[in-house]
């Protein structure tokens, strides 16, 4: 999920792991775990997880286990990957983003 938080009166968006609730601070330790291997024009939510078993957490294993008991085949990208095409696929593709660099949000 993305929340906003509020830091020094500025608003600031956080992904958030949608298993264990923690901010995910390190985009290369994330992942979007999703429904995979559905029909053409299917529309599927996406989890934020904590990858792997980085730092002791198993979030990833977790919702792609959700995924799995629910008898569906659970697919993965990590967040860096799909944050670029997330940007490409809304025409905010990498490079117009330096233009903005000075206006983001960063605690």
């Amino acid at each position: 999920m993305i929340q906003i938080h509020m830091i020094d009166g500025r608003n600031c968006p956080m992904p958030m792991c949608d298993v264990c609730g923690e901010r995910i601070e390190d985009a290369g330790k994330a992942a979007v775990v999703f429904q995979n291997f559905t029909p053409n024009g299917s529309r599927l939510g996406v989890r934020f997880v904590h990858k792997g078993s980085i730092d002791g957490r198993t979030c990833h294993d977790k919702a792609e286990a959700e995924i799995s008991t629910a008898g569906g085949k659970p697919g993965w990208e990590e967040l860096k990957m799909f944050l670029a095409n997330l940007a490409f696929n809304v025409g905010f593709p990498a490079r117009d983003m330096a233009a903005h660099d000075n206006n983001r949000s960063r605690p």
